[in-house]
């Protein structure tokens, strides 16, 4: 059996795509309003860089949340990517159409965009703060619901 040639066109009717934005978040210092405003700088958002810029794991859990809750059309490839451990992996890369971004910059999506900059840069002051109170929760709570069977795991004895 032959394997049937690569499709260049994933969809069935480009033309008869729907275009209009969805709707802004209204808080602006959350990571998903942070998604949202790096696609609609027109930004190629992948699942590694997005540790480091967006300082999340789960980009895919946003973009479906953009798409679910707030009614954007999101676009995305899959691409090959080799990792240091011989394999190869399949990640994703997101994107918002041209369009899109056209028509939600026309809707005023520019100032939203901007005012969610200013709201993560305040928020990303309270990294040490809350890298503290993190650690301090997890010296109180984390050990008490343990099986004592590991506690040589997990404490120095």
């Amino acid at each position: 059996m032959k394997t049937p040639p690569n499709q260049t066109a994933f969809e069935s009717a480009p033309s008869k795509r729907d275009y209009t934005p969805g709707t802004l978040p209204k808080r602006i210092n959350t990571v998903t309003a942070d998604v949202l405003a790096g696609l609609l700088e027109s930004k190629t958002l992948k699942g590694l860089e997005s540790v480091f810029k967006q300082n999340t794991t789960r980009l895919g859990a946003f973009i479906h949340r953009l798409e679910r809750d707030y009614g954007w059309h999101i676009d995305r490839k899959d691409f090959a990517a080799g990792t240091s451990d011989g394999r190869i992996a399949h990640p994703s890369a997101y994107w918002l159409p041209q369009a899109t971004i056209a028509q939600a910059l026309e809707a005023g999506a520019r100032e939203w965009v901007d005012s969610v900059k200013v709201a993560r840069a305040e928020r990303r002051k309270q990294a040490g703060k809350c890298k503290s109170d993190a650690a301090k929760i997890n010296a109180r709570k984390h050990f008490k619901n343990l099986d004592p069977r590991q506690e040589d795991l997990w404490r120095a004895a």
